[in-house]
């Protein structure tokens, strides 16, 4: 190793061989991420924004580790030589690039990354003259990429929408607006507007007032992406290609390209990045379409040095920090969509708002944090301890007062959602924007907590997971208070939505919708129908879930819930006395016509669907 001791000009040659390793690995970072999305097709989790915020990411750790090192250094000059420096950020480098490999266990990664930056320095070391001339030249060049990156980046963005404004064709000024809100994994249940005994919802009830609201609307699915396919493009999930690892395609026309061809301004602004993101196919349709942020947190998490040490348990002990870095929270993503309507009021937009707020953790900001009960550091680390323990929901042990603490902090999280909904239907009455728009709100999902030895989402087809809510409301022609407690999907949505604005291109929806189950917005009834929920085996499914080996489907007919798990076992439940799901009727003599019914709907339901 090199023994040139700190010298005038040695500080400045510590940092810049810092920061070149760090533009070199955030380089290389981007060109294993480009590989890995454009050549092998896969969904990389991350903001398009990568491009510049992973170098600014990388650049500040390695410089803070640089800085570190130079104050060791200033005490310990023998520890100032270059070839250390070189070891110690090119260890860094190749740890970085290893941590990409999810399959390479850290400890390997460790050992592997020690052994390439050993080979690392012996080479520079022999040439180090020449390695500080060639850091010093190909800094500017990488630096100067970066920027062009970004710039390029923010110009594109801004021409594509102005692009696809211009196309838009006519449309009447005095077009109704419409706002799609989807309260993400919110369960009807748990919401004082449906009878809940916590008031969860006071904001929602006042809204309720003057619409109309279903108290029997079903989920397609119990979990994310298939439910919002579906909410959007109004097919079963089992027609879509959204699954785990792959994204929605553009085999079926969204409810955003339908409305974007009426020459609606469409936008969406999505807080859920797992399964929401432009990679996942739900912004196809949207001009303006905004999910990651550009914040401290989402800078961190494009560097994967940065993503293994904001995850570390150790560190988020230390520091107190146990959500997920770089949410979106309510107030944030109001903010959002309230900048962009102050300057985007030319034409009628349709605008899709996804929260986030009641996904686990359930972690909302004061005061709402200890609404309906304290949250205790205890329920904290058996969160963190079930999350990477990998341990699966279906096995999870608590106790009932722990159960209980699960559900005190999803009502807490519910209950700031439902304000900062209340924050936004005032500011939208106080523009003058509300009279005319369509607003539907509803939710993906709902969530488990224990009731059939489940927890969280998307691996069992009970009503606690399926039973969503669903609030329709246009203020100039509603304004009275309109129950329908007939069973609806909210699957039918996007041929409602057209129905009720007259497109001339509706019929995508139509011959699609549930048949005589499609939701009516107006006055007429509401008649009944078999509803089918499902969840699909697809590909990335771990191997423990339930739908690794098949699929379970449900139907909803009549006040009662059938269920045809992946080993063809049957459940049979009557909502409207048993709405908890408590006592199977399946086995159960008198009920032997009703699984004839439920198993003669499914069957024709998915021939149905076969044929067209």
């Amino acid at each position: 190793m090199n023994k040139v001791l700190v010298k005038n000009e040695q500080p400045i040659k510590l940092l810049l061989i810092a920061s070149w390793f760090g533009l070199l690995t955030s380089l290389t970072e981007i060109l294993f991420l480009g590989i890995k999305k454009f050549f092998l097709h896969r969904i990389i989790q991350l903001s398009p924004h990568v491009v510049w915020m992973t170098p600014l990411a990388n650049l500040i750790i390695f410089l803070i580790i640089g800085l570190v090192f130079f104050l060791i250094a200033c005490c310990r000059k023998r520890f100032a030589s270059l070839g250390i420096a070189v070891f110690i950020f090119s260890f860094l480098s190749f740890m970085s690039l290893l941590l990409m490999y999810k399959s390479l266990h850290q400890y390997a990664a460790l050992l592997l990354a020690i052994g390439l930056a050993v080979q690392t320095t012996r080479f520079v070391s022999k040439r180090m003259q020449g390695f500080c001339i060639l850091v010093r030249r190909s800094m500017i060049y990488m630096g100067a990429f970066s920027l062009c990156m970004m710039v390029g980046l923010f110009v594109w963005q801004e021409l594509s929408e102005r692009h696809a404004l211009a196309d838009l064709p006519s449309i009447s000024p005095g077009a109704p607006n419409v706002l799609l809100i989807v309260l993400d994994t919110v369960r009807a249940q748990n919401l004082s507007l449906y009878g809940y005994t916590r008031a969860t919802t006071p904001q929602m009830e006042k809204l309720a007032k003057s619409s109309m609201l279903f108290e029997r609307a079903i989920s397609p699915s119990p979990w994310t992406l298939p439910s919002h396919g579906s909410i959007l493009t109004g097919r079963f999930p089992h027609e879509l290609s959204a699954d785990w690892l792959t994204p929605l395609d553009n085999t079926h026309p969204t409810l955003a390209e339908v409305l974007k061809a009426n020459g609606y301004f469409t936008a969406g602004f999505v807080a859920n990045t797992i399964y929401c993101s432009y990679e996942h196919g739900l912004n196809r349709g949207f001009i303006h379409y905004e999910d990651y942020l550009i914040s401290p947190g989402q800078i961190i998490l494009s560097s994967s040095l940065g993503r293994t040490i904001t995850n570390n348990n150790t560190l988020r002990r230390i520091f107190g920090y146990y959500d997920i870095l770089g949410r979106k929270t309510a107030e944030r993503l109001n903010s959002d969509f309230i900048r962009w309507l102050s300057h985007n009021r030319q034409r009628p937009f349709f605008a899709f708002l996804n929260y986030f707020d009641a996904h686990e953790p359930y972690l909302p900001p004061k005061p709402f944090n200890q609404k309906f009960g304290i949250q205790m550091p205890k329920r904290i680390s058996s969160i963190i301890h079930r999350t990477n323990s990998g341990e699966r929901p279906d096995k999870w042990k608590m106790a009932p007062q722990e159960i209980q603490g699960e559900i005190d902090a999803y009502d807490n999280s519910i209950a700031y959602l439902d304000y900062h909904i209340g924050l936004l239907f005032n500011e939208l009455k106080r523009r003058g924007i509300l009279e005319n728009t369509l607003v539907i709100i509803t939710s993906d999902h709902g969530e488990e907590f224990g009731e059939h030895k489940v927890f969280s989402h998307g691996n069992s087809l009970y009503l606690a997971a399926l039973h969503v809510p669903l609030l329709v409301l246009f203020p100039s022609s509603m304004t009275e208070h309109k129950k329908v407690s007939s069973p609806v999907s909210i699957r039918d949505l996007p041929f409602a939505v057209a129905d009720f604005l007259k497109l001339m291109n509706r019929s995508a929806f139509s011959e699609h919708s549930q048949g005589n189950t499609t939701i009516v917005l107006g006055s007429g009834t509401m008649p009944t129908g078999a509803l089918l929920s499902e969840v699909s085996a697809g590909t990335g499914v771990p191997e423990w879930y339930p739908t690794a080996k098949g699929e379970i489907k449900s139907l909803v007919l009549d006040g009662k819930h059938y269920i045809k798990n992946v080993d063809g076992s049957e459940e049979l439940y009557h909502w409207e006395t048993d709405p908890w799901e408590k006592q199977n009727l399946a086995n159960s003599e008198g009920d032997s016509q009703d699984l004839i019914k439920f198993r003669l709907s499914l069957q024709w339901i998915l021939k149905k669907e076969l044929r067209k």
